[in-house]
């Protein structure tokens, strides 16, 4: 029969193996933002932003837009780029046409597409940070998947940033 001292031993690890499973879930814990018929999903630390001003752009619309602290929207004449990324911060715009072709052409009626964004310098028109972008078409519409990052993001936030807009997905599939 173990002795007390072999069950404190017992239950001290069976504790730490406890621990460290729920810091372990609670680490991959995503919350879902939904605005506009679509969905992003996010870990801690990232939250909604306040999209920005449309001004007479009527098509295409911003429809979610999600960032880590620190991301706010700021006037500018272009509809992507439309936010302040902190330096280690990310964010991912989502703007959506009316319809598959109202933008031109019509993109891939898939999410395949998110699968293949690459972060690159200049990659948008007023943002000189990296940044890069996904189009294609779901329930209708076309949509496209914008992701920016600052300039000192860590390699976890890029692949964080990236795995944010590959979740992007219709409410109700």
């Amino acid at each position: 029969m173990p002795g007390v001292g072999s069950i404190r031993s017992i239950l001290l690890v069976v504790a730490i193996a406890l621990s460290a499973a729920t810091s372990a879930t609670a680490a991959r814990h995503l919350e879902t933002l939904v605005s506009g018929g679509v969905l992003l999903k996010v870990p801690d630390g990232w939250s909604r932003v306040t999209p920005a001003v449309a001004g007479n752009v009527v098509d295409p619309r911003t429809v979610l837009v999600a960032g880590t602290q620190g991301v706010r929207r700021r006037q500018s004449r272009c509809q992507v780029a439309a936010y302040r990324v902190p330096p280690t911060g990310a964010v991912v715009v989502v703007i959506a046409w009316r319809t598959e072709t109202s933008g031109g052409g019509v993109p891939p009626r898939s999410r395949t597409p998110l699968r293949g964004i690459e972060l690159k310098r200049r990659s948008f028109e007023c943002f000189k940070g990296r940044g890069g972008s996904a189009q294609l078409a779901l329930g209708g519409k076309a949509y496209q998947v914008n992701v920016m990052v600052g300039d000192r993001a860590s390699k976890q936030r890029l692949r964080q940033v990236i795995r944010v807009a590959q979740s992007f997905n219709l409410l109700h599939r």
